[in-house]
């Protein structure tokens, strides 16, 4: 008599999850027939509606070119730089204050870190700055000495040739770039100097070897000479006089490796960009006028 019981039981259960599911099945079928009379109705409205529509998107578009026209054209292009051995969040936090002058139209005192004109730096809308390097260091690690892009957004394209230099000078000018330039140039000139003056001393005895005056024993501090090591000595001294040279040439907190590119073509804003999104808005926008329209025509003709 129990298990009985228990395969009624069980009956009973099975029976009302399926009619639960059935339930669910036909939900689901209900609501999937009126998606697609909705989309039906839809359809058949807007082929009603077509010329009333088209009115309606072509005036939108007409408002998006009037916006369009009404934004100045600006151009976008970047430079790449390399920093010597600083840290390359020093010079992200000087251009972030730039452009934070940039974003506030404060065009005095971005012309005045520039040390360009109130009216160049007016033709200035965005500048933006990125670490090519960022995401190939660990994120405990320190970025020193990695190159980094200016991306420079501005309205008129010939100034590209003005802010290049422009913007250098400003990262150069940094009072703790410039000391440590300072500092590192003294360095050089000086050891520059201590080689040109042993080179001349090296020069001076090698013209007393080759052409003695007076009584010679050949030998300098009881070591005999050998004009041989002399030349030797002062090939490798102005090897490394020529060497520091160079450096001293080159000694720059901040390098440029690619420069401005020209723009002829402006990079925004997109005509296509606004006469799809305001074609689109007023589409949306006539349809749902089009449906509050055909609401109130079926209501007054259940009323009448």
């Amino acid at each position: 008599m129990y298990n009985l019981d228990d395969k009624d039981k069980a009956k009973r259960e099975y029976t009302q999850d399926e009619i639960d599911l059935n339930i669910v099945f036909k939900k689901l079928g209900e609501f999937g027939i009126n998606i697609e009379r909705g989309i039906s109705n839809l359809i058949q409205l807007i082929i009603r509606r077509a010329a009333f529509l088209f009115i309606f998107t072509s005036l939108s578009i007409g408002i998006g070119y009037g916006l369009y026209s009404l934004i100045k054209p600006f151009y976008t292009s970047s430079m790449t730089l390399v920093l010597a051995n600083i840290r390359n969040e020093f010079i992200e936090d000087q251009l972030n204050k730039l452009s934070e002058m940039i974003e506030d139209d404060n065009f005095e005192a971005v012309a005045e870190r520039l040390d360009i004109t109130a009216a160049t730096a007016k033709e200035i809308k965005e500048m933006n700055f990125y670490n090519l390097d960022q995401n190939r260091i660990d994120e405990d690690s320190v970025l020193t000495g990695s190159p980094f892009r200016i991306e420079l957004t501005i309205y008129d394209p010939q100034l590209f040739d003005n802010l290049e230099p422009a913007i250098m000078n400003y990262l150069e000018n940094n009072r703790y770039f410039a000391r440590q330039k300072r500092i590192k140039q003294k360095q050089v000139e000086n050891m520059i100097a201590k080689l040109r003056g042993e080179i001349s001393s090296i020069d001076s005895m090698k013209t007393n070897v080759s052409e003695p005056r007076g009584p010679v024993n050949g030998f300098v501090y009881g070591q005999p000479i050998d004009p041989t090591n002399l030349y030797r000595e002062s090939i490798s001294m102005y090897k490394e006089q020529v060497n520091l040279e160079a450096d001293l040439e080159k000694l720059a907190n901040v390098e440029i490796v690619t420069g401005f590119t020209p723009r002829l073509r402006p990079t925004g804003p997109s005509l296509k960009k606004y006469l799809a999104i305001s074609g689109l808005v007023g589409l949306l926008f006539g349809i749902m006028v089009a449906v509050i329209l055909e609401n109130k025509k079926r209501r007054r003709a259940a009323l009448a």
